[in-house]
């Protein structure tokens, strides 16, 4: 399962728990309902200024997006043993993190560029 996928299956629990529609969710985001449905599909890709409103939104932490176990895993695991039952589940948050890791080092040089301008 891609990252995205899990991503998406989260946020859809975490709205479901909360009670929203996917037309509520659409509606404070300011986007069509269809756009929310393939983001939380992940037939979109996340961006993560979207995956932050969305969480607002919902009132959640981005901890409860990453911390989330699979439905099979018990509480009592250990990381270790998560990643040992599902190996992909390390490979998921090692692409995750890469990739933010890119958009915060693209977005720290907008910043410096901007700081540059006005400098």
């Amino acid at each position: 399962m891609r990252y995205a996928d899990m991503i998406g299956l989260r946020i859809r629990s975490l709205r479901e728990a909360k009670g929203y529609s996917q037309d509520y969710m659409a509606e404070c985001l300011a986007i069509s309902q269809s756009n929310y449905a393939c983001l939380e599909s992940g037939k979109t890709a996340m961006r993560v200024d979207r995956l932050v409103e969305i969480l607002n939104v919902l009132d959640a932490d981005i901890s409860s997006v990453f911390t989330a176990m699979p439905p099979a895993a018990s509480k009592e695991e250990t990381s270790a043993e998560k990643f040992a039952t599902y190996p992909d589940l390390k490979l998921i948050y090692d692409q995750l993190f890469e990739e933010m890791r890119d958009e915060i080092i693209f977005l720290r040089s907008l910043v410096m560029q901007q700081q540059v301008v006005r400098g």
